[in-house]
Parts: structure tokens; C-alpha cells; sequence
């Protein structure tokens, strides 16, 4: 089915491929190479480096509308981050045209850093209908102040889709209900798919609704972005000693940019260029000097697309793997529960995703797809991990601290020890972790484990994340067998020592439905639990969930610790309980 849907995506990709090259040979034949030559010898500097200036301005518009939808949301984000997303983009839809779309490519990325990918989503979406709406009026208003000079067949059709389509769009994602009947109407596996997706931008889509002043800001920046980008149009125009007038630079830009949308040519290579040699012959401008503007604007948006490229290059985002990633698709055993659920093992969702078999164990040990460090994780584990003997301990010391984020001077590794996603782990100076220990720092970029100076994880300790963090102070000691495992926060002071076999539980299961199996109902946290400077563990202690524990505190051996102990106390029992005060 994946080889399938894959073959689809390359068979688009490639036609409209071909379309894109047998438009520009068309356009560039209609012109003819020495009219376009003769044109582009009439350059102005002064009018070029204009045009060239404003490209900026259009980003920063846009950029500005996108923050105010972002606001109206709940979520902050800086203007100068929105335009470099933007510019990112640009990279995505010209310098590097592919089946990732540029408003795909930056709202993956906000949504990353944000943790809110529905919302990140459904602003650019806001952002691009509010912009077509503005771009729609315009293009017809302006079809009608110039029919006369125009009237075509096929531009009246590529505006009456346009419009219908537009009018559907609105529709549907304006009426919850609409998408309730075709959930209950439609059974194709592929269609439900993609109707689960558009509800949760609907969703987030409507968190704005209410929000008259962002909404109608976005629409008036809109018409700010247009009337720009028509005087981008004019100066550049202007560059090759035009005669265009800005009334019929405000008629040509909307119909040209409505034509650039449809969907049959990569990045709108060909029907751009095809749009504005069509429209400006029609107005008596010649074909050529028409397209002399239309690869101006194709060098400006190659010229933002590199810079968009140098920055893209420094956010350490593999887009297509992290994509399939985020869509992959889970396989539900006979028997099982269906439907959106959260697996008790994070091997177990890994598992059932519809990958590869490497890219399952790259998620599952590195957090990463990058085969270097793939193959320097495998080949450092493989020769030094099982070593015995004090060579192995030498070698260890030497050559683990190239998988972590972070590991201090004088910290050792005994034999057989257990890692994942080991850049997201960071250990202080001397330092030991015992044989069979475990260090897994599993769940999405927020999740890791920090230890202090001096730490010492006895032999067989497992500390584990999933979506959360385990940070242990300075000079602590944690005995053999003992488990430390959160999806929020376990934090350790300093010089809290742990006697062998205790639990430490930042999370617990969810248990409030009864239709789904409690293992398939995912988990709740009530803030992790926190352990503060000098506190003792006896042998066996269970601490729960939202717990805190005072400084100074001794826990007895088989105690269960489920609310919270003040300072300085002796507590012991199930449930623990306070007998006394150290102070006394």
C-alpha cells in the first residue's frame, strides 16, 4: 500500500514536472529569445534594486498577519522568527520544489517548536484563505473593470473553479456538522483519514472565529499585502522601461497570481510566466516584457529561497523523515482497540507505525534518522559496550562521551549498559553508571535526563522518559535495581541517596473509561515528583506521582509515599505517614 501511495506522489510529482518544462518552452517560443534579449538590455538599476528591496516588506506583511492569527490563538511567537519561517518557504517552493510544500514545511516547524501542531496548521491555513479571499475579490473585480481586454474562455474558467472552490472550502471548514454527516456517510479508509486531519484544523481554525479583530486585521492586512505586491509588479516592471501604468498593474497582478495557483505545474513554473506574457500582450505591453517581469519575480523568490535554505540548514529538521514520522499510520492487531489510542510501550507504537524496520530502531534507540550517527552509535556500542576488565572501562570513558550531549571529566561506564536517544542526555563530571544500568531519554525534543557532579547509578538502574525529564543533583546516589521512569519531571537535590529497589513514578495510567482497555487509555501526570537536598530512601520506597519531599527527609524502608513530606521529617508506612521531626 505505502509502495503504492508512494508511486502515486512521484507520478504527480513528475507530470506536472513535465507540464512545468512545456510551459516555459511554449512561453519562451511565443516570445522569442531576441525580443526577450532586447528587453532585458533596457534594464534600469535603479527601478531593479526597488523591486529587488520590497521583497522583504511583502515577507514582513505576511509575517505580521501570521503572528496576529498566532496570537488570537494563545501562542506568542516573535515576528523575526515568522519571517525566517517564511523565508524557509520560499526555499521549500522554488530553490527546492518537491512534494513538501513551503506552508507545509513552516508549519511543521512551528508546530515543533511550539508543541501545538493543529494550531500552528490551522493559522497558516487562516493566513492563506484570508489572503485568497482578498486575492479572489480583487482578481474579479479587476476581471470586470477589463473585460474588454481580458475576455478569454479559459481564464473565465480558471476563475469560476477558483471561486467555487473557495466557496467550498469556506463552507466546510465554517460547519461542524458538515463534517459529522461525511464521517458517518463515507466508510474509504483513505477519505476518513484525511477528514480526521481537516477536523482538527476546523477545530483550531474555530478557536478564532469569535476573534473579530483578528480576523478583520487579517483580512485588511490582506489588501495591504496585494496593493505591495502590485507595486512589485509596477517596479518591476518599470526595471525593463515599461510603459505599464499602475491602474494596469492592478488589474494584470491579481489575475496572474489566481492563474500561478493551479495546482498542474511545480511551484507555478510555467503558468506564471505563461500568465503574464497572456496579460500583458493583451494590454499592448508585448509578451516578452511580460515575461522579462515574470523571471524577475522568479530570481527574487530564488534569491529569498537561498537565504531560506542557509537558514533552514541551521534548524537541524530533516522535514521529509520528520513528516512521515508525524503522519505515519498505526497497525491495529485483530482483536485490539481501534481508533486514537496511546500504546502502553512506546515500543509498541513505534512498532506498529508503517516503517522500515531500520527507521522503527532509529526511533526507538536514536531519536534521529541521520545514519552518521546511526553507524557511530553502532560501532562505539558494539566494540566497547560488552568489554569486560578495566581495558573496558578505559575505553568506555573514552569513547562513550561522543554519544551524549554532554559528559563531564573522570565519568566512567560499566559493561552492557542500555541508551537511547543518548543527545538528549547530559552527565556531570565523575560520574559513575554501573553495569546494566539504563539511560533512555525517549519522547519528542523537550525530553531529557541531566545528572550533577559526582552521581552514581548502582548497578541495573533504569531511568526512563517518555516526553518528560529526570534532572539528579550534585553527589547523589542511587543503589542498585531501582527505577526512575516519568512522562513529566522527576528532580532530584543534591546528596539524595537511594537504597537498592526503589520507585520513582512521575506519571500513572489513566482509568476513567471503561469502552477502552486501561493499558490503550495513555497516562496523566499531577506534576512529576521532586526530591530535595540530603533526603534518604530506604530499601523498597515507592514514591507516587505529585509528590515533593522535603529537604532533610528519611523515608523507611517499604514505605509508599503518595502525598507530600515536609522538611526534615521521618516517615514510614503504606501509605507513609510522619512519626517524627529530625529537628526534635
Amino acid at each position: 500500500m505505502n509502495k503504492i501511495s508512494s508511486n502515486k506522489k512521484g507520478f504527480g510529482f513528475y507530470l506536472r514536472f513535465v507540464i512545468s518544462i512545456l510551459l516555459i518552452v511554449y512561453v519562451f517560443k511565443k516570445a522569442g529569445l531576441a525580443e526577450l534579449w532586447n528587453v532585458l538590455q533596457k534594464t534600469n538599476v535603479t527601478f531593479l534594486i526597488l523591486s529587488i528591496l520590497l521583497t522583504p516588506v511583502l515577507v514582513l506583511i505576511s509575517s505580521w498577519k501570521w503572528q496576529v492569527i498566532l496570537r488570537a490563538q494563545g501562542i506568542r511567537v516573535s515576528l523575526l522568527k515568522l519571517f525566517w519561517l517564511y523565508i524557509v518557504g520560499y526555499f521549500f517552493n522554488t530553490v527546492l520544489p518537491t512534494n513538501v510544500g513551503g506552508d507545509v514545511v513552516r508549519a511543521y516547524s512551528l508546530g515543533k517548536s511550539t508543541g501545538k501542531h493543529a494550531e500552528a496548521f490551522s493559522s497558516v491555513f487562516i493566513e492563506r484563505f484570508t489572503g485568497l479571499t482578498a486575492l479572489l475579490l480583487m482578481a474579479i473585480v479587476a476581471f470586470f473593470v477589463a473585460i474588454r481586454n481580458l475576455w478569454d474562455f479559459w481564464l473565465t474558467v480558471a476563475l469560476v473553479v477558483s471561486l467555487i472552490g473557495y466557496i467550498l472550502i469556506l463552507v466546510v471548514m465554517l460547519n461542524p456538522p458538515i463534517f459529522q454527516w461525511f464521517e458517518k456517510k463515507i466508510k474509504i479508509r483513505i477519505l476518513n483519514k484525511i477528514l480526521g486531519k481537516l477536523l482538527k484544523f476546523q477545530q483550531a481554525a474555530l478557536t478564532i472565529r469569535d476573534k473579530n479583530g483578528a480576523l478583520v486585521f487579517a483580512m485588511a492586512n490582506s489588501f495591504l499585502f496585494y496593493v505591495a505586491a502590485v507595486l512589485n509588479v509596477f517596479l518591476s516592471a518599470k526595471a525593463f522601461s515599461s510603459t505599464l501604468t499602475l491602474m494596469q498593474a492592478f488589474i494584470i497582478t491579481p489575475i496572474v497570481l489566481v492563474i500561478a495557483m493551479i495546482p498542474i505545474s511545480i511551484g507555478g513554473i510555467g503558468l506564471a510566466e505563461g500568465a503574464y506574457f497572456f496579460t500583458f500582450s493583451r494590454f499592448g505591453l508585448t509578451g516578452p516584457m511580460g515575461l522579462s517581469v515574470a523571471l524577475l519575480m522568479r530570481a527574487k523568490a530564488l534569491l529569498a529561497g537561498a537565504a531560506g535554505g542557509i537558514y533552514y540548514s541551521t534548524m537541524g529538521i530533516q522535514i521529509k523523515d520528520a513528516l512521515m514520522e508525524m503522519n505515519a499510520e498505526k497497525k491495529v492487531s485483530k482483536g485490539d482497540v481501534k481508533g486514537d489510542v496511546n500504546y502502553f510501550s512506546s515500543f509498541e507504537g513505534v512498532l506498529r507505525e508503517k516503517k522500515s524496520p531500520l527507521k522503527k530502531y532509529q526511533d526507538i534507540v536514536m531519536g534521529s534518522y541521520s545514519f552518521a550517527r546511526l553507524l557511530k552509535f553502532e560501532m562505539i556500542t558494539f566494540l566497547f559496550g560488552p568489554m569486560p576488565g578495566i581495558l573496558g572501562y578505559f575505553l568506555r570513558k573514552v569513547m562513550y562521551p561522543v554519544l551524549f550531549k554532554k559528559v563531564g571529566k573522570g565519568t566512567v561506564f560499566g559493561r552492557s549498559t542500555t541508551m537511547r536517544h543518548t543527545h538528549k542526555i547530559s552527565i556531570g563530571r565523575s560520574c559513575v553508571v554501573d553495569e546494566y544500568c539504563m539511560l533512555s531519554a525517549q519522547g519528542d525534543e523537550t525530553s531529557g535526563i541531566t545528572l550533577g557532579n559526582e552521581v552514581l547509578l548502582g548497578r541495573g538502574t533504569v531511568l526512563g522518559t517518555r516526553n518528560g525529564t529526570i534532572e539528579i543533583g550534585d553527589f547523589s546516589n542511587i543503589g542498585a535495581n531501582c527505577r526512575l521512569g516519568t512522562t513529566s519531571r522527576i528532580k532530584f537535590g543534591k546528596h539524595v541517596l537511594l537504597a537498592a529497589n526503589c520507585y520513582i513514578g512521575g506519571a500513572q495510567h489513566r482509568f476513567n473509561r471503561l469502552d477502552v482497555p486501561i493499558m490503550r487509555q495513555g497516562y496523566e501526570s499531577k506534576g512529576g515528583v521532586v526530591i530535595e537536598d540530603d533526603v534518604w530512601l530506604g530499601t523498597d520506597v515507592k514514591i507516587l506521582d505529585g509528590v515533593r519531599i522535603g529537604t532533610g527527609s528519611v523515608i523507611g524502608a517499604g514505605s509508599i509515599v503518595t502525598k507530600d513530606i515536609p522538611p526534615y521529617s521521618i516517615a514510614l508506612g503504606t501509605p507513609a505517614k510522619v512519626k517524627a521531626s529530625r529537628k526534635e
